[in-house]
């Protein structure tokens, strides 16, 4: 019997087309490639430790893992890449939706994030821009606001962005240096404890300029914003810059023309690190100054490194010996806040005017940000974003439809398409933001190398951690510190 989820779908043909069971997808195929060139380099005896089966063993095939496996191999490390979906990118994942490339994890970057952008220069990627989603006088903007959806008069956009930056008064002083927690850390601590929504109540707001925030609060921490770190979220505020356009155009603005994939691919085609999909990790045991890595085939590696780059949340599928540090395992038990959905959209007939729209909600509300994603002379392409998958099936044309007719009710749902991050195994949520309290009791004990296991998870670490650029940053420290170790 196939197992059922409650929406009616079949958890099987849903992780089938989602890449992690089944048939090989297009990225997996591009990552054949490097799996052919490093089987020769093995043949040729490459590495530099005889008594491994591979210099380094990196788990996890998302930007933090393949960026760690590229560093390795230019390092001078034979090195393995062991993915345990069928696919490459982790939680990016390149795919088509009517006709437009779209993505279903990770997706816009940014000059601001200096390791992904390092990247795109290096390569000479190309870029698309999403269309402008609250910057420009012909969009059409909606608030959720006591039921119904209301169109705010220019005073009530310039009330909200005041309130936007009263919100986030304190972001500068929490997060003086945002690469540097440590730095202000008595004071992050001072609000640690504190959520999202408990910062509505130090504020004196309008029912509309909350709606407005708590919709980007849901939206930073994918999750309600009563669940949501008050210093986390700030966070985000501080890393473009401190005020609205530079936010916007951070979280939503630029992404690959050619779609994450295309990134991935480059860095495969440079490192040429040994590729192996559908191969998940069941247990890591050091043995004094080599580590065994079993997979759930029942094959055993030895190697003088590994480099763990997979989701915190999954951390605990793998055995570990010596056993890892009991706060990261209750971290990992208890779950980052990343726990929403995104959903793609398409609408019917072209858009009148400009043909840009925001819809805004708060988190409450099954959608909490709503955004023209790409236009088309017969049909256009939104994406939306909600707290709680519970509340939306993303598979239910006729219930995105009900919800997508609460901001606009001229819009016709013809189809839809996302992908359930917190049903696949092997991310178990979706990007990572902190919950409160999680500073004080778990931050000294993210990314503690153990030995000769090297821990490179972008869910962790400075900056835009839990962005693709913090992924990258992650898989190129591990890198550097496995060379300091191996020499």
């Amino acid at each position: 019997m196939v197992e059922q989820h409650n929406d009616g779908v079949s958890r099987r043909k849903f992780l089938r087309n989602a890449g992690v069971v089944g048939a090989a997808s297009a990225v997996a195929v591009a990552g054949s490639a490097a799996l052919t060139a490093s089987a020769e380099d093995k043949q040729n005896g490459a590495g530099k430790f005889a008594d491994c089966d591979y210099d380094v063993v990196v788990i996890g095939g998302g930007f933090a893992g393949v960026t760690a496996a590229r560093d390795s191999m230019k390092n001078g490390y034979r090195t393995l890449v062991l993915e345990a979906r069928n696919r490459l990118g982790g939680r990016t994942f390149s795919s088509e939706f009517a006709g437009h490339k779209i993505e279903l994890g990770g997706t816009w970057i940014h000059w601001t994030q200096p390791f992904v952008w390092a990247e795109v220069q290096r390569y000479g990627l190309r870029l698309k821009e999403t269309p402008e989603p609250f910057a420009e006088e012909q969009q059409t903007v909606r608030i959720i606001h006591e039921g119904k959806a209301v169109e705010p008069k220019l005073e009530d956009l310039i009330a909200i962005s005041k309130a936007v930056k009263d919100y986030f008064a304190d972001a500068p002083k929490l997060w003086e240096r945002p690469y540097d927690a440590k730095y202000n850390w008595q004071a992050l601590l001072a609000v640690d404890g504190m959520s999202g929504a408990d910062r509505f109540n130090q504020l004196k707001l309008t029912p509309l300029q909350r709606s407005f925030i708590d919709a980007y609060v849901a939206g930073i921490a994918h999750t309600t914003s009563d669940c949501a770190s008050y210093a986390d979220v700030a966070r985000w505020w501080s890393l473009p810059g401190w005020n609205m356009t530079a936010f916007v155009d951070a979280l939503g603005r630029y992404s690959f023309k050619d779609g994450t994939i295309s990134l991935i691919n480059a860095m495969l085609d440079e490192g040429k690190p040994e590729v192996r999909l559908s191969t998940p990790v069941t247990k890591v045991e050091q043995q004094g100054e080599r580590v065994l890595v079993t997979t759930q085939q029942g094959e055993t590696l030895r190697a003088a490194a590994v480099i763990v780059a997979v989701p915190m949340n999954v951390l605990p599928r793998i055995a570990f010996s010596p056993a890892l540090d009991p706060k990261l395992v209750e971290a990992a038990k208890e779950k980052h806040s990343g726990s929403g959905l995104k959903v793609f959209i398409r609408t019917k007939g072209k858009l009148p005017g400009d043909g840009k729209r925001l819809g805004v909600a708060g988190s409450q509300h099954p959608l909490n940000l709503l955004v023209t994603y790409a236009k088309a002379g017969d049909h256009s392409i939104f994406v939306g974003f909600g707290a709680d998958p519970e509340k939306l099936d993303i598979q239910d044309r006729d219930a995105v439809q009900a919800v997508v007719s609460t901001f606009y009710p001229d819009l016709e749902v013809e189809e839809c398409y996302g992908y359930e991050w917190t049903l696949d195994p092997y991310s178990l949520g979706t990007y990572c933001s902190y919950k409160p309290n999680w500073l004080g009791k778990y931050y000294d004990h993210f990314q503690k190398d153990r030995g000769h296991v090297i821990f490179g998870q972008g869910d962790h670490g400075e900056g835009w951690r839990g962005f693709i650029d913090g992924a990258i940053s992650a898989g190129s420290k591990a890198a550097l510190r496995t060379r300091e170790l191996l020499g």
